[in-house]
């Protein structure tokens, strides 16, 4: 891979990207710096040129180049780009600023209530440390904080020493620096992010701040923190700590270098932009899950010549678009990759007797709010033909602003229904998520627990004589939180909340933890006891099987028909999250046979 693969549509992608979030945003999202040699100039902008072809190799091939993938150094980036038929000039900035070092990533364990991290959280992060209260022990520190922090209200997180030299802690403590960006970790998510503006070790700021634990330790290393954001939406940190190749759950503070704080900058929420006022030229409305929703079920899909059955095309191509975002891949795609996965499926799904034309959808979907395209040939506005999308290769896929709402799971699983039961009402759904990869839908546990080969044993085999054969297989499985799989067993004295039912097994109470919210891929949900059910095998069977849910009232019913099973009992010391429920709800509603 390298800059031979970077196209004209995929340059024109990025700087569309860029200019939509700000010259900054964009390059903090990416780990690049400003240019200092050579600028692209374009449609009267000018843009750092590394930054625009590493992203438009993320949508050109699939891949983002790093800084560090730049061999040939920014002329060859520029021989590139004006190949491609671009302008580039010599940078504005050269000689003005020290070249910029890309930030490296420090995954932060929160801590558990146990060691007072949530209290820490909120007290240090959330709210802050007023400089007037540690005024007394901050000694030297004082005119730095000062400083960083005009408003008096510093943003502090520390950690404890330790002994050892080269362990994952003291390499993070060792190697961190200012302008590094931090991962806040908790329940197997990433809750937070924030940079580090400086560094230094008082065991007397760190005792006034958080105190001492039961070895009377405290966290003395000490990080002043900016750039403070508490994600809406937790990040699901399994996929994110895979690529970085940090086991999961996180244990450690542990920290990253920039090429691989790069290649995980697609998984994280993109950065608010700096708050301005709405140009009246250019009046915007925010897309928000409502809204993404009402556009999904409003699509101008033709009439199928015979049959009043709207076409198929639009929905089809948006399913593969949000399956895009559940796997983690680029949002935009090139023309020979849409062709190529999207026309099996018009194929497969399509109304009987339609043509397979993945042109339609990948033109035509510009219309719904939802889709930009990139790099069309000039065809007087209509549809281009199918030779000219293959000479050219434009790129499309979903806005950044529908996929960023997409990386919600409970966003996407609602637009998953809502493409199916507006569209698709008479499709196998389960062979459809199936063909596109979505099958994590059918069950209310997900992928997390499943074999390297996606845990689809497809293939079956005539029974042999003899022993049964065995073979090797690598796996990977969630690493579950057994204390608070105890605690809702204990809390409801290992009866099951559906039926009462009391098991005992080899003289032991049997009982088990049932997620509401599946760990697993796509579900991402959270190991916490509002996320937890403590229910007997025959319903976490079938809970998880999607044949039963808890209505809006608390009662248990059975998905394909609606009849009462029981009422949920619950307990003052087990809050459940509604939401939990709520995501449990849809998912039953999308695993219900078309036209029930």
């Amino acid at each position: 891979m390298g800059l031979g693969e970077v196209t004209r549509a995929g340059v024109l992608a990025a700087v569309e990207e860029c200019r939509d979030l700000g010259r900054e945003a964009f390059l903090r999202r990416y780990g690049f710096g400003r240019a200092l040699t050579y600028e692209l100039v374009w449609d009267g902008g000018r843009y750092d040129s590394k930054a625009i072809a590493g992203v438009a190799h993320l949508y050109s091939a699939g891949r983002l180049l790093t800084a560090a993938d730049f061999s040939g150094g920014a002329r060859t980036v520029a021989h590139r780009l004006r190949a491609l038929g671009f302008t580039v000039e010599e940078g504005t900035g050269v000689g003005e600023q020290p070249r910029p070092v890309a930030p490296q990533l420090l995954l932060q364990p929160r801590g558990n209530a146990r060691l007072r991290g949530p209290q820490n959280f909120d007290r240090s992060i959330r709210h802050g440390i007023p400089l007037t209260e540690i005024d007394a022990v901050l000694g030297k520190h004082a005119e730095p904080l000062t400083a960083l922090y005009p408003d008096g209200i510093a943003r502090l997180w520390g950690s404890t020493p330790t002994t050892q030299i080269n362990n994952e802690k003291a390499k993070a403590l060792r190697n961190r620096r200012p302008g590094d960006d931090v991962l806040f970790y908790a329940d197997n998510h990433f809750i937070a992010r924030a940079r580090i503006l400086h560094l230094f070790d008082s065991t007397a700021v760190a005792r006034a701040v958080w105190g001492t634990d039961d070895e009377d330790t405290t966290w003395e290393h000490v990080m002043a923190l900016g750039d403070v954001e508490e994600f809406e939406r937790p990040v699901f940190a399994a996929p994110l700590l895979s690529r970085l190749d940090v086991p999961s759950p996180l244990r450690s503070l542990t920290l990253r270098n920039a090429e691989l704080h790069h290649r995980v900058i697609d998984l994280l929420p993109t950065r608010p932009r700096a708050v301005s006022l709405p140009s009246p030229a250019r009046p915007t409305s925010a897309l928000t899950a409502k809204t993404l929703l009402e556009r999904i079920g409003s699509l101008h899909t033709h009439r199928h010549p015979g049959s009043n059955e709207p076409s198929r095309h639009q929905p089809l191509a948006l399913l593969w678009a949000a399956s895009r975002i559940a796997a983690g891949k680029p949002r935009l795609a090139p023309w020979d990759t849409f062709r190529s996965e999207v026309g099996p499926l018009l194929a497969a799904f399509g109304l009987p007797g339609s043509k397979v034309t993945p042109e339609y959808p990948f033109w035509h979907l510009r219309g719904s709010g939802l889709w930009q395209l990139h790099g069309a040939p000039d065809a007087d506005g209509s549809m281009p033909q199918i030779g000219a999308l293959n000479a050219v290769q434009p790129v499309a896929g979903l806005t950044q602003a529908a996929a960023d709402l997409l990386t919600d799971p409970l966003t996407r699983l609602e637009a998953v229904l809502k493409l199916c039961s507006t569209y698709l009402d008479d499709v196998d759904r389960r062979q459809l998520l199936d063909s596109l990869g979505l099958y994590g839908y059918t069950t209310a546990d997900g992928l997390g627990d499943t074999a390297e080969d996606g845990g689809q044993d497809r293939e079956r085999t005539e029974a042999a004589p003899g022993p049964a054969e065995r073979r090797e297989t690598l796996s990977s499985r969630l690493v579950r939180d057994a204390a608070i799989a105890k605690q809702v067993k204990d809390v409801h004295g290992h009866a099951c909340q559906v039926c009462e039912t009391r098991l005992s097994y080899r003289r032991k109470p049997y009982s088990e933890a049932a997620h509401i919210r599946g760990l697993g891929t796509p579900h991402n949900g959270p190991d916490e006891l509002a996320n937890l059910l403590c229910l007997c095998p025959n319903h976490h069977v079938l809970f998880d099987g999607l044949e039963i849910y808890v209505d809006v009232d608390h009662v248990v019913r059975w998905t394909h028909g609606g009849g009462a099973v029981g009422r949920l009992r619950g307990h003052d010391e087990h809050r459940i999250d509604e939401a939990y429920l709520r995501y449990h709800r849809t998912l039953c509603e999308l695993s219900r046979p078309a036209q029930q």
